[in-house]
């Protein structure tokens, strides 16, 4: 693997430097989206419920590492949710340690409402791209995410 040396670089060079503007820049539309449809959600919130609503049953941790977040913050979020009525959560009868959480009815209306504004604003960084261009930045991210591992 051929390494470019760091002293050598700007950090306007640098790929991460640009997927961290990128990410800091997403999330800022994704807010104003979301706010803008008053659904009372944060981004992270919603990603949370849609994956509860892909994943109807599962645990608190295995949305945790779907949605690539902590222990104490996927509890903090899931009883946020839980209190908003999106959202509930039961003990597994097989193993009364651990949660399982459900979409309510509720919370199936409100993703049913807010995905075609979610679907919009995804949309937005990948515009000017053609379909081949955005499969091929969508491989070399895995490839990135599998050199860190």
């Amino acid at each position: 693997m051929q390494m470019i040396k760091a002293k050598e670089q700007r950090l306007e060079q640098l790929p991460i430097f640009w997927m961290e503007q990128i990410v800091r820049r997403y999330r800022q539309v994704a807010t104003q989206a979301l706010g803008a449809e008053e659904a009372g959600l944060s981004v992270d919130q919603w990603v949370v419920l849609k994956q509860v609503g892909e994943n109807n049953g599962c645990s608190q941790v295995e949305i945790g590492n779907s949605t690539v977040k902590d222990a104490p913050t996927t509890t903090r979020i899931i009883d946020q949710l839980v209190n908003k009525n999106l959202i509930s959560k039961q003990l597994d009868p097989e193993d009364r340690r651990r949660y399982m959480v459900f979409l309510t009815e509720k919370g199936q209306r409100l993703i049913d409402r807010l995905l075609p504004v979610v679907q919009e604003y995804r949309q937005i960084p990948l515009q000017g791209f053609s379909e081949t261009e955005q499969k091929q930045l969508l491989e070399n991210l895995k490839r990135m995410l599998h050199n860190l591992a």
